[in-house]
This record gives C-alpha cells, structure tokens and sequence, in this order.
C-alpha cells in the first residue's frame, strides 16, 4: 500500500500506522533499545534496577511473538507446529528471551536482543515512520534533482545498516559464544544447571543455522588448538590439559552433531 501523502491530516496517517501489527513489533523492539540502555545506566550506577530489565525482555517478547504470528499463524498442539517452531530461530530466542525474563537479571544476555533490536528498529524508521509521519510534500517549485531531507535521511540509515549488519551479527555471535556462554558457567559453581543446559541447547540449534556461529566456533576452535596443542602449545602447560582439552572438544562437536543425525531421518 502507497504512504499517504502530505495532504492526508496527521492523526489519520499515525493512527494508519499505529493499528498494523508491524507497529506492535517495532515497539517491542523500542521497548528492547529503551529498556537495555535505562538498566545499563543504573548498574553503572551502582543502582541496578530490574524493571528496565524485564521491560527489555517485555519488548524481545512482544516483537518475536509477532514475528512467529505472522510465521507460523496462531499457536496449534500439535507436532507438526511444534517441530516448526524448533527450527526457527526466532522461536529459540522467543524462548530465551522468556527465560530470560523470568530470571534474575544478567547483563550480558542482552547483548544479542539489543543489538537486533537496533537494526530492526532502524529499518522500521526508514521504511514506515518517515514515509509515514513525514511524507515530502510537493511543491512546483523543486527541481528534478533534489533530494528532501526524507530521502536523504532514508539513505544514510540503509547504507549505515548495510555496512554495519555483517559486523553486528558476527559481534552477536562472539557474544553468545564466548561472552555469554563464560558468564553462564560461572553459575555451575552455584548449581545453577538450568540456564547452561538451555544455553548449550539453543548455541547447537545456532551452530547449523547460523554462518556467523559456525564461524565463531571454528575461530575459537583454532584458536584453543594453537595454544593447547602441540607442537605450537607451551611446554609449560601440563600434559593433562590438552588431553582434557580433547576430551571437552569431542564431546562438544558430538552433542553439537546430533541434531543433525536426528533430523536426518525426516528429510
């Protein structure tokens, strides 16, 4: 559908906007952006508050829950939706951000959500809030060659998100896989097994759906061999530690393998 033109009143084009439910998931994201940067400040604060936490998890549920609506329709009890919703990756963060929620506050695990957020929330401003809430009006008077201020602006936000996507989403990835993933097993000290066990759940699921995760791992696999592993290891790490190293390794790329050896027999 064309953006309404300048002619058209205000409250008109904004209440046009408002009732889709694109508008929904561009607050949920706003929510996401609005609610991550509040609770930063207060911890830097020293004065942490949660409510801006759960209002950034608030908004992850509300735009990913839209985003797997218009998916995969109203939710439905039966296998085939659900099989669905394991291989979309929207779903697994839906479930995250949900778990998320529920828990007590981790900085960290906002990383991934503000920074989709971000993007998402760009790209909404571009192609609907201008258009939108500040359609060009034209005058006779301007020449073939101008460029308003709306395309302009409309411009320079494509190029900064066409440029920047790629290195946002292996940023992303480097989070969830050293960042987030380290933090989480700081709590096995504690016991608290839930959040590791759902965490290494959901980075399989990204390890076969996601580049920028495959590269991460392969990356940080690499690494680790070149520094634990002869002939390049340090003579002074003991001998155990690359055997342990091995073992950890194996034992990873088998659990990270089986889902593809569980899904092959449904293709």
């Amino acid at each position: 559908m064309a953006p309404p033109t300048a002619s058209t009143p205000l409250s008109v084009r904004v209440t046009a906007l408002v009732k889709t439910l694109q508008f929904a998931w561009f607050v949920g994201h706003a929510f996401t952006l609005f609610g991550t940067l509040a609770y930063v400040i207060t911890v830097a604060l020293f004065r942490s508050n949660t409510l801006f936490y759960k209002a950034a998890y608030f908004g992850a549920l509300l735009s990913y829950g839209v985003v797997i609506y218009k998916s995969h329709g109203k939710p439905q009890p039966n296998a085939v939706y659900a099989r669905k919703l394991v291989m979309d990756e929207n779903a697994q963060y839906l479930l995250l951000a949900f778990f998320w929620f529920c828990s007590s506050p981790i900085t960290v695990t906002l990383i991934p959500f503000f920074t989709f957020s971000a993007f998402h929330a760009l790209g909404y401003i571009r192609t609907n809030i201008i258009p939108n809430v500040f359609p060009r009006t034209a005058t006779s008077g301007d020449a073939p060659a101008t460029i308003s201020w709306q395309s302009k602006t409309q411009q320079q936000i494509k190029a900064w998100t066409d440029q920047y996507y790629g290195v946002a989403m292996r940023f992303v990835a480097q989070s969830e896989v050293t960042v987030i993933a380290v933090r989480l097993t700081f709590g096995l000290f504690r016991f608290n097994f839930l959040p590791v066990i759902l965490f290494c759940q959901f980075l399989r699921f990204r390890y076969h759906l996601s580049t920028y995760t495959r590269q991460t791992f392969t990356e940080l696999r690499v690494r680790l061999d070149t520094l634990l592993l002869p002939p390049n290891a340090d003579a002074r790490i003991p001998a155990v530690v690359p055997k342990v190293y091995v073992m950890a390794k194996d034992m990873i790329t088998k659990f990270g393998d089986s889902i593809v050896q569980q899904q092959a027999p449904a293709q």
